[in-house]
């Protein structure tokens, strides 16, 4: 029986999802300035809202995956 799902053109997208995201990538001072303050002092990040610890660990897998793909995350204004 034939895959249905091999004709379909929209699943070669999927593989370069992860470049495409990694080239979007904008570095945030005030992200690094939350990524800091968890390092620095936990007790205060802790107090934050799970907003803000949720932002940063997509912020952070963002600019991870951008550094696997090449970008430099390390200059502002990506």
């Amino acid at each position: 029986m034939n895959n249905p799902l091999s004709g379909v053109g929209f699943l070669d997208d999927f593989a370069d999802k992860d470049r495409n995201r990694a080239m979007d990538f904008k570095r945030d001072e005030r992200m690094e300035y939350l990524a800091t303050l968890r390092d620095s002092r936990p007790e205060i990040f802790d107090q934050m809202g799970t907003t803000v610890r949720i932002s940063l660990g997509y912020y952070e897998n963002d600019k991870k995956n951008a550094a696997a793909h090449g970008a430099d995350v390390e200059k502002g204004n990506n």
